[in-house]
């Protein structure tokens, strides 16, 4: 299998959780709109404004490759982040944009997420957009529970597909 590792995951969990306060250090630079087989989660793409830090980028890679990477969490009541905590990433080579992968990371933690995409369920790119730095987009598909993701990923004994819609948008910080 291959992976499609970012920095954002690692970014994700080095990254302090939500001040006791998130008002005071985190604002929205996005959402998302998650309905993963029967539930359904709101989450917000944080920004930090104490280290001026997304948890969404565009990056050229190479100088050629458009990539997007945004990460949505649930904030708990006291702002405190949440599960499940998702990932997605983008990438446009030619043409249009093409969706890649995106990874919940829950209750079963970083090595056995549920990924749709080159490790996991099918997945489509079924809207997006991008006017200036404001993208969003339609994702749907299936998630697969995958176990061993941080050295030798497989599917988990027993996973089933489960059907997935994401729904997002975000203003970017510009190309650098």
């Amino acid at each position: 299998m291959t992976r499609s590792l970012s920095a954002i995951p690692a970014l994700c969990m080095a990254a302090p959780a939500f001040a006791a306060d998130p008002a005071n250090r985190y604002t929205a630079m996005g959402t998302m709109t998650v309905q993963l087989g029967d539930k359904a989660f709101d989450m917000v793409i944080p920004f930090d404004t104490e280290k001026q830090r997304g948890y969404a980028e565009q990056t050229m890679i190479m100088g050629t490759f458009l990539t997007i990477n945004a990460v949505g969490q649930v904030p708990e009541p006291d702002g405190m982040p949440g599960s499940p905590m998702l990932q997605i990433t983008l990438q446009r080579r030619t043409g249009d944009m093409a969706f890649l992968s995106a990874e919940v990371f829950d209750d079963q933690g970083f090595d056995a997420p549920m990924v749709m995409g080159a490790d996991g369920g099918d997945r489509t790119l079924a809207a997006f957009s991008m006017e200036g730095n404001i993208a969003s987009g339609v994702i749907a598909g299936e998630f697969l529970r995958l176990t061993g993701y941080s050295s030798d990923p497989k599917v988990a004994e027993g996973a089933t597909p489960v059907t997935a819609r994401i729904e997002w948008k975000v203003e970017l910080p510009p190309l650098e």
